[in-house]
């Protein structure tokens, strides 16, 4: 998550405790998504992607072996396709090969980079959010699916090579803040910041949605695959898991085990 330090904090999505700080130096981080391999991508105040692989996974091998072997990797591949392009947000999510990374703009538009690609226009106005999310579905392997928030207030989703669906899986007067997805094990599950502080968790299968108010204005969202959702605001997180009481710790973050 990122801070008005201009550096971006890891946390542990299983209780919102602190792993680490990534300093990206020289902007203010906009938007901020992490790639299958662990490379943290982040937006600058400009809209331009940049890449910091310092929590990848390091091959094993010599030094020499590990230079003869070495070629772009999915990262670069990626990055090379971002380059050039101005965004309001990114996400991310794996897939079979590259994965995927959704880019959204301020001109409503949401462009896919990766295994799929494609782009759509999304929303009247920018684009505030997006999220990503390979969907296992049958003998199919995984179909990507792309859910983007956006200042006119809707929720969209989008499916890379095919047509968005027509009507928005969410819609309030007030514009969308941050939005992330995940696999949980009730389905897919897609969570919304309102700009009225509101957090809305939404089952997309069933439909059924619960709502919850931090109370302090929403920054974002991130969902774990076991359900766990972690609320960051300006001073403090909170780790809220679906069914359980939440509980105050001495750090001052509340958690929900």
């Amino acid at each position: 998550m990122t801070g008005p330090s201009g550096s971006v904090r890891v946390v542990r999505m299983g209780d919102g405790g602190a792993r680490g700080r990534i300093v990206v130096g020289g902007f203010q981080p906009q938007s901020v998504s992490v790639m299958a391999d662990g490379t943290v991508l982040v937006l600058d105040e400009g809209g331009r992607a940049h890449a910091d692989g310092s929590w990848v996974a390091r091959p094993a091998g010599s030094g020499i072996a590990r230079l003869l072997d070495e070629g772009p990797t999915g990262r670069d591949v990626l990055l090379a396709a971002l380059r050039g392009h101005v965004g309001t947000a990114i996400a991310c999510a794996a897939g079979p090969d590259l994965g995927i990374v959704a880019f959204g703009d301020a001109a409503g538009e949401v462009r896919a980079f990766g295994d799929w690609e494609g782009a759509a226009v999304l929303h009247r106005g920018g684009v505030n959010a997006v999220a990503a999310l390979g969907m296992p579905v049958g003998s199919e392997g995984v179909v990507p699916l792309v859910y983007s928030g956006g200042a006119d207030g809707t929720v969209r989703a989008w499916s890379p090579g095919h047509a968005p669906m027509a009507v928005p899986l969410a819609e309030r007067d007030r514009a969308v803040v941050s939005v992330d997805a995940a696999m949980t094990p009730s389905g897919p599950v897609l969570v919304v910041a309102w700009g009225d502080g509101a957090v809305e968790w939404i089952e997309v299968d069933s439909g059924a949605r619960r709502t919850f108010r931090p109370g302090p204005p929403v920054r974002a969202v991130a969902l774990a695959p076991d359900g766990r959702l972690v609320v960051g605001m300006d001073e403090y997180l909170v780790c809220l898991a679906p069914g359980s009481r939440a509980q105050q710790t001495p750090d001052g973050v509340r958690r929900r085990p």
